[in-house]
């Protein structure tokens, strides 16, 4: 359970200012946040992910660009590295 102490210190932490009606809200609001987040941890999943398809595809070894066609297109080269726009 969240305290109105801990509520005062969350909102001193972003920079806001709660008065007394919107501190006693924001803790009934957070409390109640907290114990749905209790509830969800309670909910069995391990039938749930044995269910699941694997969408995880196999890793393929195929042949890659070498330096000079990966870089045959590029606008600007420069020591065998592409080339950006200077950034002050």
């Amino acid at each position: 359970m969240i305290t109105k102490t801990e509520v005062e210190r969350i909102a001193s932490l972003a920079c806001i200012q709660l008065n007394d009606e919107e501190l006693n809200q924001f803790t009934i609001q957070l409390n109640s946040i907290l114990e749905y987040f209790d509830e969800l941890a309670e909910i069995e999943t391990e039938l749930e992910e044995e269910r699941r398809p694997n969408v995880v595809r196999p890793d393929d070894v195929t042949k890659s660009l070498t330096q000079e066609e990966a870089l045959a297109n590029a606008p600007r080269v420069e020591n065998g590295y592409f080339r950006g726009p200077r950034i002050l």
